[in-house]
C-alpha cells in the first residue's frame, strides 16, 4: 500500500512538472510588519500553488524564555532553510515562507545559506498602522498600545530590500492590503507570477 501511495506521489508530480510553465524551484519570501497579514497569507495561499508548500516561521519558533535578538534571528533563518531544503528534496517546486526575514542584511544572511538558485521573489506587505492595530487586537497573543507603538518604533517599515533590488538575486513586490481581502491580495501575487499558481483565485 505504501508503495503505491509513493508511485502516485510521484506520477503527480510528473504531471506537474510536465504541465508547469514556470521555474522548477521557487520561492517566495513574505515580510512585512507585525499585523500585515503575513501568516495568515502563507496558511491561506497553498491550495491555489501549482505545485507548492508554505510556512510561517513565527508559527515554529515558539520559545521560552524569549528575546528576539541576532542570535534568535539566526535561528529562525536556519530552521526556515531547513524547512525550504526539506520540501524542495520533496519535490515541491515553490516554496512560501513568511516571517522570519526583515530587511536586506537579513536577506543576504539567509541567501548564504540557502542551497541552490532558485528563483526568488520578496513580498512586502504593508498595511496602515490603523488597520495593523485593528488585527493585532483581534489576535490571540495579547497587546496593548504601548507595546504595538513600542514595536512599531524599534521595527519601522523597511526600503532596503526595495532600494537595493538591482543588486540583490530577487524580484521584489510591495502589496498595500489595507483595503484588500486576501483572495485579492493572493490575486495580486499571482498576476506578478502567474506561472507559480494554478489558475485565478477568482476561479474558487
Amino acid at each position: 500500500m505504501g508503495v503505491q501511495k509513493s508511485k502516485r506521489r510521484g506520477d503527480a508530480l510528473a504531471q506537474v512538472r510536465k504541465y508547469n510553465c514556470g521555474p522548477m524551484q521557487s520561492l517566495l519570501i513574505l515580510c512585512g510588519q507585525e499585523g500585515t497579514g503575513k501568516s495568515t497569507v502563507a496558511k491561506a495561499i497553498t491550495e491555489y500553488l501549482r505545485n507548492g508548500a508554505s510556512f510561517d516561521a513565527e508559527n515554529m519558533l515558539q520559545v521560552n524564555p524569549f528575546e528576539f535578538n541576532d542570535e534568535f534571528q539566526a535561528l529562525a533563518i536556519k530552521n526556515s532553510i531547513a524547512l525550504i531544503h526539506n520540501f524542495y528534496e520533496a519535490g515541491y517546486e515553490t516554496v512560501v515562507a513568511g516571517s522570519f526575514i526583515g530587511n536586506r542584511n537579513g536577506y543576504d544572511r539567509f541567501r548564504k545559506l540557502l542551497s541552490g538558485k532558485p528563483n526568488i521573489i520578496v513580498v512586502m506587505l504593508t498595511t496602515s498602522k490603523p488597520v495593523r492595530d485593528d488585527r493585532r487586537i483581534k489576535r490571540e497573543k495579547p497587546s496593548c498600545p504601548e507595546w504595538r507603538q513600542a514595536l512599531d518604533n524599534k521595527y519601522p517599515p523597511d526600503r532596503t530590500l526595495h532600494d537595493s533590488e538591482a543588486t540583490g538575486d530577487y524580484r521584489y513586490l510591495e502589496i498595500d492590503n489595507s483595503t484588500l481581502t486576501l483572495q485579492a491580495t493572493i490575486e495580486k501575487l499571482r498576476q506578478f507570477a502567474p506561472g507559480l499558481f494554478i489558475k485565478s483565485n477568482k476561479d474558487y
